[in-house]
Parts: structure tokens; sequence; C-alpha cells
């Protein structure tokens, strides 16, 4: 620096603020290099799967639907029935709902799974603990015709192209090793959020056009850069909304959260499919039926579509919730499976108000909270993020030079501001798994900057 500018305030302020802005520029355009692969893959198997219900009642209507008659045969009747359609399997849950033409499925699993297909834990949605669960695990859904118990049919969840998508949205088909990429994805894109919000920043320009307005006349360069901040700006907060209603269902952040929140006494008493209750198991006791079960629940006043988990083992309960997009209308109980006993039952009233926020969260994520607004929302801040991953490679084909990356060049003899420092920090601690990527990319990127400083 200049003697010039070291002498006079002001001067040194804006060639900081030069340089600052420069090592976000940087910053940024790594980012994106990196991750829009995976924004690109994530972002379009989640608007594909918001459409689940949609999908499946077109393309599966022989299975979900059927002729209304007066009476429904019992549950445990139509269990017996579909048992005999999967032999080799067990059950695990039972569905019924609300609609009169709509077929019972009952969903089983693999009666011996190998232990190198468990995963850590998974977040299930609701409790104070994360279940054991299987990823890609193979499951069976047999369809019958609630009034005359005939089997229509038996489906895979191989064969579900919405399970497909679930697993490609949450773990890119790998399992645990995806769910922490998947989750490292959305914390970089918060990041990806910050710096091109900071990037979009006025900075003492007057008018709107740029900022709040697209200029569509003007040359490729601008007319393609505001095109991918303008839209970025008006929906920077439902981007980062989805992101952060989806970190609960995550490995590193969400098992840190649920801990802090057990810890706090926050969580919500123990949900549909919580496995810390336990039957007490004794000589000669022998399980009660499921038709039990549903009777209780709707003494209870649980009516409409019902999901009832079956027992896995002989320490397992019965449990059975009322499925709504309302989580303050989705109670769920569990029973004894020998004795019938009542072990839980949720009151939405007594759940902890950060419960509730997940469990809100959760259901806006999905978009299932405020019918088709709820749903449409998400969708076109879905599509609007994956515009911006498009857009943002356009804009750096536009300005690499041909052989080269093209990258923004680091700023020289910049000292780094204790205010950037504390909120990389902060970053770092709010996202464990984006902290330690932090740390590797700057490495990379000092390192980067001193043996390849041709192509930067």
């Amino acid at each position: 620096m200049s003697e010039t500018a070291t002498s006079n305030p002001a001067i040194a302020k804006r060639a900081a603020s030069r340089k600052l802005y420069q090592l976000i520029i940087r910053w940024h355009f790594f980012c994106g290099l990196l991750f829009i692969p995976l924004i690109i893959v994530i972002s379009i198997s989640g608007c594909i799967y918001l459409f689940e219900d949609e999908y499946e009642e077109y393309m599966y209507q022989d299975l979900l639907f059927v002729n209304p008659a007066e009476k429904v045969l019992a549950a445990s009747v139509l269990m017996n029935k579909a048992k005999l359609a999967v032999p080799e399997m067990k059950a695990s849950q039972f569905k019924s709902y609300a609609e009169k033409d709509r077929s019972v499925e009952i969903i089983f699993k693999a009666k011996h799974q190998h232990k190198q297909m468990k995963t850590s834990m998974e977040w299930a949605g609701d409790g104070p603990e994360k279940v054991p669960m299987v990823m890609n695990e193979e499951r069976t859904s047999v369809f019958l015709n609630p009034y005359t118990g005939a089997v229509l049919g038996r489906m895979n969840s191989s064969e579900r192209l919405m399970g497909f998508m679930k697993d490609l949205h949450g773990n890119l088909l790998t399992g645990k090793v995806g769910t922490k990429v998947v989750e490292l994805t959305s914390c970089w894109v918060g990041m990806l959020m910050t710096t091109g919000l900071i990037m979009w920043w006025p900075r003492g320009k007057t008018g709107i056009m740029g900022t709040l307005i697209p200029r569509l006349n003007k040359n490729k360069r601008l007319f393609w850069r505001d095109l991918h901040a303008v839209p970025a700006f008006y929906f920077s907060f439902f981007i980062i909304f989805l992101i952060i209603s989806g970190l609960p269902w995550t490995d590193v952040w969400g098992e840190a959260f649920h801990t802090i929140q057990r810890d706090l006494k926050m969580s919500a008493p123990a949900g549909f499919h919580s496995r810390e209750l336990k039957s007490k198991y004794f000589m000669g006791a022998e399980q009660i039926s499921i038709d039990q079960v549903i009777a209780e629940a709707k003494g209870r006043g649980y009516q409409g579509e019902l999901n009832v988990k079956i027992p896995h083992n002989i320490r397992d309960t019965y449990a059975i919730q009322r499925n709504s997009d309302d989580p303050a209308e989705r109670p769920s109980m569990h029973f004894d499976q020998y004795t019938g006993k009542v072990l839980a039952a949720s009151d939405w009233e007594k759940v902890p108000l950060l419960a509730k926020s997940v469990s809100y969260g959760i259901k806006l994520h999905r978009g299932e909270y405020f019918g088709v607004w709820n749903l449409v929302l998400v969708l076109v801040t879905t599509l609007v993020l994956i515009f911006m991953a498009i857009s943002g490679i356009v804009l750096w084909l536009q300005r690499r030079p041909k052989g080269k990356l093209g990258a923004p060049k680091p700023p020289r003899d910049y000292k780094q501001p204790r205010w950037l420092i504390g909120t990389t920090i902060g970053f770092s601690i709010f996202m464990p798994l984006l902290g330690a990527s932090l740390v590797v990319f700057i490495l990379g990127d000092w390192v980067y900057g001193r043996l390849k400083p041709s192509i930067s």
C-alpha cells in the first residue's frame, strides 16, 4: 500500500473494503465451482419428491383405489391376508385412510438385517432421540381392499420412483457418507447466499436497476449477472429457511442439535418412531391384536388416516398416529404390546416451543403445511436455486479465459479484520462440517495461490 493510502484513513478504508470485496468474490467463486453440481442434483430430486402423493396416486391407481362398500374388515384379518402374500418378510406398519375409496397399505421389512447395512442413527422427525434406521432398506408394500380383503398387489421400495428420489435427495444413494455430503452442500449454500448478498449490496449505487430489477436490455454479462443476483435477493430468506429446516435430518448438525435439545429438556415427547419406550415381556406373554390398538385409539378420538407401527421384537411397542398436514393434529400413542397399557400419549400443548418449531419447519420444508401454496412456494424457491446454479455456470463461462480456470485473484497484503475472522468462526461453530471444510478450503486456496499463480 502506498504512503498516501496509509496516511489517509479514508483511502485506507476504501482500499481495505475493495480487498475484502475481492476476497468475498473469490470465496463465492470457489464455493460455486465445487458445489453447484451437487446443488443441482439435490434440488432437482427435492422438486420431484415434493409431488410424491400426486405422482403415486396417478401412477398406481389400481393399487391405491377401490370401490367403496358398507363394512370394513378388521385390521387383523387384513394383516393375516397380507402375511400370506409376503411370508418371507415381517410386517412393519399398517396404514388406513379416511377416504372410503382408498386401499389399505401394509409395509413389510426383511426379517433379518445385516449389521453392516445399518446407519448410526437417523432423525425420524419426532421424539427426543434418533432411532436406528437402515439406509436404502428394501421394503415391500402390500395393498388390500379393506372391504373384501383381496390383495390388489405388492410393490418393492426399489420400484418406487419417489423412494429413489428421496434417497437421492437425502444421501445421494451412498448411505452414511452421502448424508454428510448433502449436509456439507447445504452448509455451503448458506455460505454462497451470504457472500452473494454481500456482492449484491448496492454499495453507494442509486436507483433500483441491477439491484431490485434486472437489466434485461444490457449486454449478455450484465443480463446474466442480474438474472443471477436479483432473484437470489428476493428468495434469499426462503432458501436459507429451506437449508435450516432441513438440518435436523442431518448426521453431524442434527445429532448435535438434538443432543442440545435433550440437555435443555426441549425435546418433544416420545413420537411415533420412538424406540425409547419398551414393552414388559413376561413368561407366557401374548401380543394383543392390532384391532385392540386401533379400537383404543378411536375411543380417544383418533379418526381419519391412521398409521400403526407393528412391534419388531419382544420389547418393542405398538405405536399409532393420526396423520395430518398440521403437526398439532398428529397425536400419537404407544402401547405395551402384551398388556395394552398406554405407555405414552402425545399432548401438543405440552410440547416445548423449540420442538414445535422443528415440527412446523419440517412440514413447511416438505410443502405440506398450508396446502398447495406451501408446495408452490417451496417448488418456486427450489427452482430459483437451480436457476441460480445454472446462471452461475453461465457467468463463469463468459468470463473464463481460454485454457484457464478464471478464478478471481486473491487480494494482496490483506489482513482479515477481526469481525470477519469472528464471523467465520461463528459459522464454523454453528455448522461443524462447514467449519472443517472451511479450514481445508482456506489452506487449499493458500497453496493454490502460490503453486498456480498463472491460472488464478
